[in-house]
């Protein structure tokens, strides 16, 4: 049996790891244009850390789960999904690759916002040293005081928002900080004590906070913004933007049923299925475009495709979140544990947080800890 996954983030090797244990005479494949798996959940910490930590090499994983790795970024339509399912083959530059089952985890990308010098996204620290962008704004800016923006008060924005401020404040490195964000509440999707205890922790951290406003562009040491309720336009000092406006999924978002089958012009494709960020489940579980779901999504269609191969009945998709972390800087986070109103915070919530990126990295070398 031959298995093609496309994507290799926390979807991808989830579906991979999880068909290797059960699949073990499988040949498995996978497509990504990367050389490594990237830990987006970590990605802040390269502000202070080398790229390297939040890496595994695909040659390495490739060799520990016997998986191929192809270097290759795929776009396609229905059209191009209908003559998968049918030829049973997927385009690739050296040549087509023949499969029994493809599974499409192609995630999620940064949406886009007018880019110029000084400005980086999540993208870019994912091909870039942190440490490296910081340093350079540090360099051009070493007269008078730096001005720093994060446009978007989601958690990636705010991670690394509070990683920077601790990260300057441990070399005492006075900078002017500010978060801008298009609407009036941080984290609207989290429980409103999460918004009164991040609020808290900006105050006390010094640093601006612009709700309403909305990002234009960056005009040389300076950025463009629109206050949304006024309709006016108003530049601020900012020597050094960082974007997160939030993703959406890439290429596209696939309509999946409740077993992860993909769904094309009203029917169903037998042999391709969706996880991750990219994949809307018709079922109860999950759909959050977050780390957590992608890897329940990634376990699931390994399961359901071993257990179509035993002609037995797959299992639909009923995960329900356990959770939610977010680390606020060096000794501070937030999240809640088995259910919303159980909020932690402080060292006991990044203790949480550290459990589990060793639970994940275990999971990458092999020992599965998830329930």
């Amino acid at each position: 049996m031959r298995a093609v996954i496309v994507g290799g983030g926390y979807a991808g090797l989830a579906a991979m790891i999880s068909l290797r244990g059960s699949l073990p005479e499988a040949e498995l494949h996978l497509i990504d244009p990367r050389t490594c798996h990237i830990k987006l959940t970590q990605l802040h910490q390269t502000l202070h850390t080398p790229l390297a930590t939040c890496c595994r090499p695909f040659a390495e994983l490739g060799e520990r789960f016997n998986f191929t790795h192809h270097r290759a970024a795929l776009d396609f339509t229905e059209t191009d999904l209908l003559a998968w399912q049918d030829g049973k083959r997927l385009p690739l530059p050296s040549g087509p690759l023949p499969f029994d089952y493809l599974v499409i985890t192609t995630g999620a990308r940064s949406r886009q916002l007018p880019r110029c010098g000084g400005v980086f996204c999540q993208e870019d620290f994912c091909e870039q040293e942190g440490q490296q962008i910081l340093m350079d704004f540090l360099n051009r800016t070493a007269e008078g005081q730096p001005c720093l923006s994060v446009v978007g008060a989601g958690a990636t924005g705010l991670q690394f928002l509070f990683e920077l401020d601790d990260v300057l404040k441990s070399q005492r490195i006075p900078c002017r900080l500010r978060l801008i964000s298009r609407g009036n509440r941080l984290l609207p999707q989290l429980p409103q004590a999460f918004q009164a205890y991040v609020s808290r922790r900006l105050n006390s951290a010094g640093i601006e906070y612009y709700p309403h406003v909305e990002y234009v562009a960056q005009q040389g040491n300076e950025i463009r913004l629109k206050d949304r309720q006024r309709g006016d336009c108003f530049n601020l000092p900012s020597g050094l933007t960082l974007i997160f406006p939030g993703v959406a999924p890439y290429p596209r978002q696939l309509q999946v049923n409740r077993y992860g089958r993909v769904m094309v012009a009203g029917g169903t494709l037998d042999n391709i299925f969706a996880a991750g960020d990219c994949s809307l489940f018709s079922a109860p579980g999950l759909n959050d475009l977050t780390a957590q779901a992608a890897v329940r999504k990634g376990k699931l269609i390994a399961t359901n495709i071993r257990r179509l191969r035993e002609r037995r009945l797959p299992y639909l998709y009923a995960y329900a979140e356990l959770g939610y972390f977010l680390s606020l800087g060096f000794w501070d986070g937030i999240g809640w544990l088995l259910f919303k109103r159980n909020i932690i915070t402080g060292l006991p919530a990044l203790a949480i947080l550290r459990t589990l990126k060793v639970q994940y990295d275990l999971f990458l070398d092999g020992v599965d800890l998830y329930v």
